[in-house]
């Protein structure tokens, strides 16, 4: 992470650290070494790239820990969430974990703004002078602008609180439920917008049992077909791994996943 002023920044954009939390959850199951890390990213662990993913893991909230990574709770709601609605709710509490980043949005609101502008800005707020201001202007107007749908835009919205227990879900409305016909699994964050209808759900699918599975953040309702077990289980995996990063966070053991189970359809032949 950078520094100006102040306050301390990412220098890596929340999508991108987004999307390396999620290749340590899917990879690595939520949790790598340094050198593990920068060895599968082909970086130098002590490389100034490395170093700066590494502080916008961190700094976002994705995930933490010094000789170890480990994807944090907010982090895998972001990487693996079991809704649209959840994916924003994470993004939002992660975007919020910068200082900077959200008293800027408070300040500047809806409204859109002027580089001298933003400029001045970061100049009261951060009491760097005007030329360490202009040599980070655009690297922060980049990574400030990702982050700013997900950022309060005015003093009355609160910032978020620290990551929730797990299990707390009031935060999290549950999405609607859905039904499944494909291989896809019901809560993806890249599932289609609207269900299929049930005319297109029943096609080519025999009448009979249902896969039914209820969790703090949604429900799954399917029919019982190998593909939607294997969806299934992916959802289930997802929330093994988010489970077992509490359990791990808070020292309490973590047992081993029951042989040959994993999260990936895939597997099956």
């Amino acid at each position: 992470m950078a520094k100006l002023g102040d306050y301390e920044f990412p220098e890596i954009g929340l999508v991108e650290s987004i999307e390396l939390g999620q290749k340590i959850a899917r990879e690595f199951a939520g949790e790598v070494s340094r050198q593990g890390l920068a060895r599968s990213l082909g970086m130098s662990e002590r490389g100034g790239a490395f170093s700066a993913r590494l502080g916008a893991l961190r700094m976002w909230g994705v995930a933490g820990g010094r000789s170890r990574v480990r994807v944090t709770r907010d982090g895998l709601r972001a990487v693996t969430p079991l809704s649209v609605k959840e994916s924003e709710d994470a993004r939002i509490q992660l975007a919020r974990n910068v200082p900077l980043f959200t008293e800027m949005s408070t300040r500047l609101g809806d409204q859109p703004y002027a580089a001298d502008r933003f400029a001045v800005l970061l100049e009261e707020l951060s009491g760097a002078n005007r030329t360490e201001v202009a040599r980070r202007l655009a690297l922060i107007d980049r990574i400030f602008s990702e982050a700013r749908p997900y950022l309060p835009k005015d003093q009355s919205v609160p910032v978020a609180e620290s990551e929730n227990p797990l299990g707390s879900a009031s935060r999290y409305a549950a999405p609607t439920q859905r039904e499944l016909g494909s291989n896809e699994p019901v809560f993806a964050a890249n599932a289609p917008s609207s269900a299929p209808s049930a005319g297109e759900v029943s096609r080519d699918i025999p009448v009979g049992d249902r896969i039914e599975l209820g969790l703090p953040d949604g429900k799954l309702s399917l029919p019982e077909t190998l593909s939607n077990l294997d969806a299934a289980l992916t959802v289930l995996w997802a929330r093994r791994q988010l489970v077992a990063a509490v359990d791990a966070a808070e020292g309490r053991a973590t047992p081993a996943a029951p042989r040959g189970f994993s999260g990936s359809a895939q597997r099956r032949k």
